[in-house]
Formats: C-alpha cells, sequence, structure tokens
C-alpha cells in the first residue's frame, strides 16, 4: 500500500549517506543492501500514479535499472548518489524529458550534472554546517548557489528552468540549511499566483517566513528532529506535501484501500 509514497521518501536516505560521504572521501559506497533497496524501491513505483503509460512507463524502468547497474562503476560522482532520490521526487519532470527526447538517458544525465555539481562543492560546502533557525539567511549566496544549480539543470535537461529540482537538490545537500518547496504549497501559502514560476527571490521570501515562523517553536524542534531522525525543514515539506497536494485525491485512490 505504500508503493506511491515510497518514490517520494525511500531514496532520499540513501542520498543523504551517499552525499556525505562524497564529501568526506570524495566518492560514496554503495553496498549490496542498499542496491536491492533501490532495486525494490524500482519494482514498487506506480508509475501509473504519476500518469505515466505503457511503452514510455517500460522505457523509464528500463533506464532506472540500467542505472543500478552503473552506480557501483560511478561512485566519485556525485550526479549519481542524488540520483535515485532526484528521479523519484521529481517524476514529473522525468515524464517531460523521456516524452521530449526520444534518446534521454538517466546515465548520461546524472553524470553530466554530478560533473557540474564536483565545480560546485565549495559553495555546497559553505551551506553545508548551515541551519536556518540559527544562522542568517546569505541572500548574495543563496541566489548565487540557486542560479548555478537551475542553470546546470536547465542545461543537462530540455532547456527549461528547473526551480522545484533546484530546490530538491539544494535540500538534500544541506537538509538544515534550505527548505523544501514546490508549486501547489507555494500557492496554497499565498507565495505566488498560480501561473507564476518559483525563483530565487521568492525562494528567499520562503525562507525568511519560514525562519520566523520556526522561531515560535524552538523549544520543540530538536525533540521533534531526534524523534523522527529528520530535520525540521523536511518534516515540514512532508506535512504541507500531504495538505496541499491537489493531485492527493488521485493518488490515494490507486491504494486500493
Amino acid at each position: 500500500m505504500f508503493e506511491i509514497f515510497e518514490g517520494r521518501y525511500d531514496a532520499y536516505p540513501l542520498a543523504r549517506k551517499w552525499i556525505d560521504e562524497w564529501f568526506l572521501k570524495r566518492e560514496f559506497t554503495v553496498k549490496d543492501s542498499e542496491k536491492q533497496r533501490i532495486a525494490n524501491l524500482i519494482s514498487n513505483l506506480n508509475f501509473d500514479a504519476f500518469r505515466v503509460k505503457d511503452s514510455l512507463q517500460e522505457k523509464m524502468g528500463a533506464q532506472l535499472l540500467l542505472l543500478l547497474e552503473k552506480i557501483s562503476e560511478r561512485q566519485s560522482n556525485v550526479g549519481f548518489a542524488v540520483s535515485f532520490f532526484f528521479f523519484t521526487w521529481n517524476l514529473q519532470r522525468f515524464r517531460h524529458y523521456f516524452s521530449r527526447k526520444t534518446n534521454f538517458s538517466l546515465i548520461d544525465y546524472f553524470e553530466n550534472v554530478g560533473n557540474e555539481f564536483g565545480r560546485l562543492k565549495k559553495q555546497f560546502e559553505f551551506f553545508r554546517s548551515k541551519n536556518l533557525l540559527s544562522d542568517d539567511i546569505y541572500e548574495e549566496k543563496v541566489i548565487e548557489t540557486y542560479g548555478k544549480v537551475n542553470e546546470i539543470l536547465k542545461a543537462t535537461g530540455i532547456g527549461n528552468n528547473e526551480p522545484i529540482g533546484t530546490v530538491k537538490l539544494l535540500h538534500v545537500f544541506s537538509p538544515s540549511y534550505f527548505p523544501l518547496l514546490d508549486n501547489p504549497i507555494a500557492e496554497q501559502l499565498g507565495l505566488k499566483e498560480k501561473g507564476v514560476s518559483v525563483d530565487a527571490e521568492l525562494y528567499i521570501r520562503w525562507m525568511q517566513r519560514l525562519k520566523s515562523w520556526l522561531g515560535n517553536y524552538k523549544d520543540v524542534i530538536e525533540e521533534l528532529e531526534n524523534k523522527h531522525e529528520s530535520s525540521i525543514l523536511k518534516l515540514i515539506d512532508e506535512a504541507l506535501y500531504i495538505m496541499c497536494s491537489v493531485n492527493l485525491h488521485i493518488r490515494v485512490g490507486k491504494l486500493g484501500i
């Protein structure tokens, strides 16, 4: 019954672990048990819940299995460390990539993304030890890093801006500093109107609003983070995702309860 949600959450802890290893040793280690966990995730992905049908579903599934075969050979490339997390958290965007590019390759995509991210290592390192609650919002640095990540995804993808993908990747590299955000949540929170894109300035406003709001609950945040072994920023995203997702009723219907 959890097949729909496994794609969104199950690859996240592995991405965090592999990223940590990459920063420490310039490479990450993939255990057999972790490969099996990813294999289970792939087999349980409910593509129908994301409106991925027939031949496209087969193509995407086959590419995921090829990616799994190659990940042990690319352990110095951080693109592969984030690959399964980013695919499953950004599946709708990858549906567009596969639809628009008949020769689209997940291996090439994450190889290129990882090569470019390697050049941003110092910028990522700056934010890794930062906490949104206790540290300043370094607006210029955030805008610069946001812009560079977006440009990498834009160039590697189909030439479109990738604001939501950018936010997801910023978060997974610095989960205590960069909050998550997507379009339905931004609209429900009054951050933007429908049809308006998330950009770096809007994201700064979200960081400011969230930092201010969370300041009211400092006495319970540490307890929540320890209890759930997760940053408060991710816990908030999970709650807002459940409350704001306009497609939630469709996905719940797929559970067959």
